[in-house]
């Protein structure tokens, strides 16, 4: 998977478009990670959004999608239930799978998990994928702007406006896109 120039493009005006959510910016715990996916799949595009943590009521919803310029009006959000456990997980194929159980904090809820499910559960006919981009940005609204409250789970001294995957996801990503049998994937 690769990120693009046209998918930061994307995250900017969402995050622009939530900063101008009155009700969001007061709220405190207003600080999540949030993603777009693009992908072209057996000739069928798909633009999805999602942001970690909150549900069954997601943090973006349809109306902070407003004014986005690449492929206006094609973005939608998903917010799949991640599994509790191991068990039960489906590829971007919508297959079944299950991951290997010194997976730890196999539930959290990221934005690049839940992309990737929403993607599985959009039923893709599995032709030929010509592209699959993904890109992932942090949001921090006014309130929940306390570095005390923060905690940086990304690799090396440096940051930036991108967002790291965590352990977890990097641990769990392989599984969701690949097509060998789970006990074929080794670290």
């Amino acid at each position: 998977m690769t990120d693009s120039k046209q998918l930061r493009e994307v995250l900017v005006k969402i995050d622009h478009n939530l900063r101008q959510d009155e009700a969001l910016m007061k709220d405190e715990a207003a600080s999540f990670i949030m993603g777009v996916l693009e992908a072209k799949i057996g000739g069928k595009e798909y633009f999805l959004v999602a942001s970690s943590g909150r549900n069954p009521d997601p943090w973006i919803e349809k109306k902070h999608l407003d004014g986005i310029t690449y492929h206006p009006g094609a973005w939608e959000t998903v917010n799949p239930q991640v599994p509790e456990r191991h068990t039960g997980w489906w590829t971007v194929r919508n297959e079944n799978v299950d991951l290997d159980t010194s997976i730890r904090s196999v539930s959290n809820p990221c934005a690049a998990i839940k992309l990737l499910l929403g993607l599985g559960r959009k039923k893709p006919a599995w032709k030929s994928v010509e592209y699959l981009r993904m890109s992932e940005m942090v949001f921090v609204g006014r309130a929940a702007d306390d570095p005390s409250k923060r905690q940086w789970h990304g690799k090396g001294a440096t940051s930036s406006w991108t967002a790291h995957s965590c352990d977890a996801c990097e641990a769990r990503i392989p599984y969701l896109i690949c097509d060998v049998p789970a006990n074929q994937i080794v670290d």
